[in-house]
């Protein structure tokens, strides 16, 4: 039985091989002209410094694994240092296409079904965005569809080195993010219904050993340079960024909050998967255990249970991300719903030449309605249409920031940042937000941009800040005081206007 199933799937991937690449090159194409050209803000700005700088170190929020092969980009590529960085979420966006393709091709889903929720998958919101950005999450995902897909093809082939392969990727991956953890239960349930052998769990226990290797030497050099000891070193592992510890913001499930938990998770996904999509994603929850056999039926809804479980109530302010590694479960049931509609198409336009049309129409559909939607949401949000405080950037095209994936041609970091840094006058100190610290830094280290200028990262009122501080001569940039503060400001201060910046000293 086992041979008969393994002779089947070798040969669906042979004949797939054409198609992986081809989405696999179409989604680079995709993320390639809409990259970032240059410095972003915030944790964007902080990693691609690492990046440059090739700064490792061990803990949940470094990313190390990341860090090193951002670092390759930055030696083997030309241009913008910082977009080589960027390119980085592109290659690995496009590679998480393709390997979702193998993924739903090896769970037996069909080839047009499979073709139009890669379609889909590629051009979701939360995807997109952070394929065209220096993040860590589309490496992320494509660790994860890869340990996916991976399980499932040891557990229909029984071949023991698919499965050490597969446990060589999980080890590694944790060195990228620890989101990789949350697709373990899933895989668990796929070794107890398959029940392998001691010497191939032995195998696969050595080779997740050998990958977590790189994470555990730099947790270990951690511990000596930082005077770690007992549970901090536990807690920079696995909580820790920076000097911030973010495991209050986990698993923080409350009534208060259950509404709007509840709210922020449909949205989300319905905003991934506009239109026919998500119609078809849940579609195809309802019809998955009649089209899949029960083992694969059961691995997909781990994968997204427990994902679904850390998210919802994982209290960041971009949770949105952490919800991603769930799609993989629902481009599944996609898949399945896209199959049932096909089939429909199929009996409504028995015509050959209409049913090309109807597939080419579907298609079409599957990336302009999403594109449209994304082009449209930052006006209505503009207009005040809300459900939760968003972020906001500053810069002429700070409202578009996080609402449309696409970037090219966005240089708002560097214009600001530069301005800020050379409008400071010598000897005063630059206040700065961690959205525009991170670029400022940037520009200081890696090009030479005013690299004498004073910053002072602050977090909170700016004029309880201002209360706290010794400064009698300091620097503010303008987006960081809004109207009511400005007055307060002004009532004790004397601020000349600078351009980006108001320049603030003490009334004599």
């Amino acid at each position: 039985m086992w041979l008969k199933i393994e002779r089947t799937w070798s040969s669906l991937r042979r004949s797939d091989f054409f198609l992986v690449l081809m989405v696999t090159g179409l989604a680079y194409g995709l993320y390639w002209s809409t990259v970032a050209p240059t410095v972003l803000w915030g944790d964007d700005g902080h990693l691609q410094l690492n990046a440059v700088q090739y700064f490792l170190q061990g803990s949940a929020g470094s990313h190390p694994m990341w860090v090193w092969i951002a670092h390759q980009f930055t030696r083997f590529l030309g241009g913008d240092i910082a977009r080589r960085v960027n390119l980085v979420s592109s290659v690995f966006g496009a590679l998480t296409v393709g390997l979702l393709f193998a993924l739903l091709r090896e769970l037996g889903l069909k080839r047009a079904a499979s073709l139009l929720t890669v379609l889909a998958f590629m051009v979701s919101h939360t995807f997109w965005q952070h394929a065209v950005r220096a993040e860590v999450y589309t490496l992320t995902m494509a660790v994860l569809v890869l340990f996916a897909w991976l399980g499932l093809r040891w557990f229909h082939t029984g071949n023991p080195w698919v499965l050490i392969a597969a446990a060589l990727v999980f080890g590694l991956g944790l060195g990228v993010h620890l989101l990789i953890g949350l697709y373990a239960p899933a895989c668990l349930w796929l070794l107890w219904r398959r029940r392998p052998h001691w010497r191939t769990l032995l195998g696969a226990g050595l080779a997740l050993a050998l990958g977590m290797v790189p994470l555990l030497l730099l947790l270990a050099r951690d511990t000596v340079t930082l005077h770690l000891q007992g549970m901090e070193i536990l807690r920079w592992a696995l909580f820790s960024f920076e000097s911030y510890d973010f495991s209050g913001a986990m698993m923080d499930y409350s009534l208060r909050w259950l509404a709007d938990d509840a709210f922020q998770w449909v949205f989300f996904l319905i905003f991934q998967f506009v239109g026919l999509a998500a119609i078809c994603g849940f579609v195809g929850l309802l019809r998955v255990w009649k089209r899949l056999p029960m083992a694969e039926t059961i691995y997909v809804a781990l994968i997204y249970a427990v994902v679904f479980v850390f998210a919802f109530a994982y209290r960041v302010g971009d949770r949105y991300v952490f919800y991603m590694p769930s799609y993989v479960a629902f481009a599944v049931w996609m898949t399945v719903g896209f199959e049932v509609f096909l089939e429909l198409l199929h009996r409504k336009v028995p015509q050959r030449g209409r049913l090309w049309l109807g597939y080419a129409a579907v298609a079409l559909a599957l990336l302009l309605v999403p594109v449209g939607t994304y082009r449209l949401v930052p006006e209505l949000v503009e207009r005040g249409l809300s459900f939760r405080d968003g972020g906001r950037v500053p810069g002429p095209a700070g409202k578009t920031f996080f609402l449309w994936p696409a970037k090219n041609g966005y240089t708002d970091p560097r214009d600001l940042c530069t301005a800020l840094l050379t409008e400071t006058p010598p000897g005063v100190a630059l206040l700065s937000d961690f959205i525009t610290y991170s670029p400022m830094r940037f520009l200081q280290l890696v090009e030479g941009i005013e690299p004498d200028v004073q910053l002072e990262l602050i977090s909170g009122d700016i004029v309880e800040v201002l209360m706290r501080g010794p400064w009698s001569v300091i620097a503010i940039p303008k987006h960081l005081i809004d109207n009511t503060q400005w007055i307060q400001l002004a009532t004790a201060h004397t601020l000349t206007d600078l351009g980006s910046l108001y320049l603030l000293t003490d009334k004599q």
